[in-house]
């Protein structure tokens, strides 16, 4: 098997799932080709991918993968790896696996600013990169947002389309503690944090403070924050690190009012420990969070997030409720132990379907 990922921020995660379910299966020798930032080139202007990261990253991702002769199939995160892959995956099945298309990726594009370019060069980049997707033998987006956009936007077969939610190691994450006493705490996990909305939780934060509302925040970002009353800032935690998994412990419920997401894996981590979600409607996100197991509210509006902070602040039993409920979720459907077994078993079922249609006589 091979492993082609575009190895930055969630999708890391991603990759370390997929290493341990690998290293405990005999039966898979495993080849990987992570595309990191520097890994890359850029590559000269063509067309309407002028210095265009799908380019700079297929590039990289074809010249790592090289000609490989001996694999049996090649997962391949996301399409943005995929456009230079044509003359490869006519002798190698492809699995595609992704998080949200460019399309999804258009829609919410305010926030990571990025803006859609002339109509007729991004009818250009869908057709090229549809084509890239269809020559994939299967496809594995991780929501039905994605899938809706691989089959209306990008022409995949819906026979060819699987849903496989990813997963976390719920093992690795206890409950959190719910203690009622003292001041609601409160956790922000994300490394962009202007991305992420961390200028409306503060600003959320200023309005709670004035109407007379205790409360602690803890902020973990790779950004500068500005000094706020009340608000902790780590800049030093990573995933894995047992200081984080502390903070998520400690925490009574978990903020994250993004701007530009497609399935945050903090809000899933945050689930896992038992936290209520206080979000927005972005992206796959209403997927994973509904009112029985947080709150969301639309990107930007302050109001409405200090409004759902406020609520659960004034009432523990509904934020253990929720917490709970959240758990159960993770447990049942974004769980490593079931859904890392189902990426596996789809990968081996590709390479024997691969394996009978290159036999003499297969169809």
């Amino acid at each position: 098997m091979g492993f082609a990922i575009e190895h930055t921020i969630g999708h890391v995660t991603f990759a370390k799932m997929l290493e341990r379910l690998v290293n405990a299966d005999p039966s898979i020798r495993a080849s990987w080709y992570l595309v990191q930032p520097d890994t890359m080139v850029w590559p000269a202007t063509v067309g309407p991918f002028n210095r265009n990261g799908t380019l700079q990253a297929s590039i990289t991702a074809r010249r790592l993968v090289g000609l490989a002769p001996r694999l049996d199939v090649l997962l391949m995160h996301t399409q943005t790896l995929m456009l230079l892959f044509g003359g490869l995956l006519r002798r190698v099945p492809g699995v595609l696996s992704t998080d949200a298309t460019p399309k999804n990726i258009d829609d919410v594009g305010q926030g990571y600013w990025h803006f859609p370019g002339h109509p007729a060069a991004e009818e250009m980049k869908r057709r090229l990169t549809g084509a890239s997707m269809r020559r994939a033998s299967m496809a594995m987006p991780w929501n039905n947002w994605a899938m809706r956009s691989l089959t209306g936007d990008y022409g995949m077969p819906e026979q060819r389309c699987q849903v496989v939610h990813p997963g976390l190691d719920v093992a690795q994450w206890s409950v959190a503690a719910h203690n009622t006493g003292g001041p609601v705490r409160l956790l922000f996990v994300g490394g962009q944090f202007h991305r992420k909305g961390g200028g409306q939780l503060l600003e959320a934060l200023a309005r709670l403070s004035a109407e007379g509302v205790e409360y602690e925040c803890d902020i973990v970002t790779k950004q500068d924050v500005p000094r706020t009353p009340g608000v902790r800032c780590h800049t030093d935690l990573g995933p894995g690190d047992e200081r984080l998994r502390r903070l998520y412990r400690d925490a009574h419920v978990f903020v994250l009012p993004t701007k530009g997401d497609a399935m945050p894996w903090a809000v899933l981590e945050a689930m896992a420990a038992g936290l209520p979600v206080v979000s927005t409607r972005l992206g796959a996100i209403p997927e994973l969070v509904d009112d029985s197991t947080g709150l969301l509210v639309e990107p930007g509006d302050v109001g409405g997030l200090a409004r759902a902070v406020r609520e659960l602040a004034q009432d523990p039993e509904r934020r253990r409720r929720m917490g709970l409920a959240g758990r159960d979720r993770v447990v049942r459907d974004y769980n490593e132990a079931v859904n890392g077994p189902r990426v596996i078993e789809l990968l081996k079922a590709t390479a024997d379907e691969g394996r009978r249609r290159r036999a003499p006589g297969g169809p």
